[in-house]
């Protein structure tokens, strides 16, 4: 009888063990890819950071979707002087960060 509780103790250790190593293994994965996920963004936060500084004529030169080192750039002319920005990767052209940019036109000041 103690020989039966002793191999009935040791499968229930096998499986939960089991159990255990494959959490495991899935929490390294999520973590592994929740970094890369957070790697993506801050590069392309950065990039849009670089676009965001863009003068009027700039934005206004690039309305459209194009491609700047590696990301697919989409801007949008929603007035003359607002524009939509977004930023995705190239590859899979989800869309990571979007913002929206006002570009008044210069007031030239006549000079006496």
């Amino acid at each position: 009888m103690a020989l039966l509780e002793v191999l009935i103790a040791l499968v229930v250790l096998a499986f939960s063990g089991t159990a255990m190593i494959t959490l495991l293994g899935q929490t390294a994965h999520t973590v592994r890819n929740l970094r890369d996920s957070e790697r993506t963004i801050r590069l392309a936060s950065a990039e849009l950071e670089r676009l965001v500084l863009w003068d009027r004529g700039q934005l206004a030169a690039h309305v459209g979707r194009s491609s700047i080192r590696g990301w697919s750039i989409r801007v949008d002319a929603l007035t003359p002087a607002l524009f939509d920005v977004s930023i995705a990767e190239s590859d899979t052209g989800i869309v990571l960060l979007r913002t929206t940019v006002y570009r008044p036109e210069p007031s030239y000041v006549a000079q006496p």
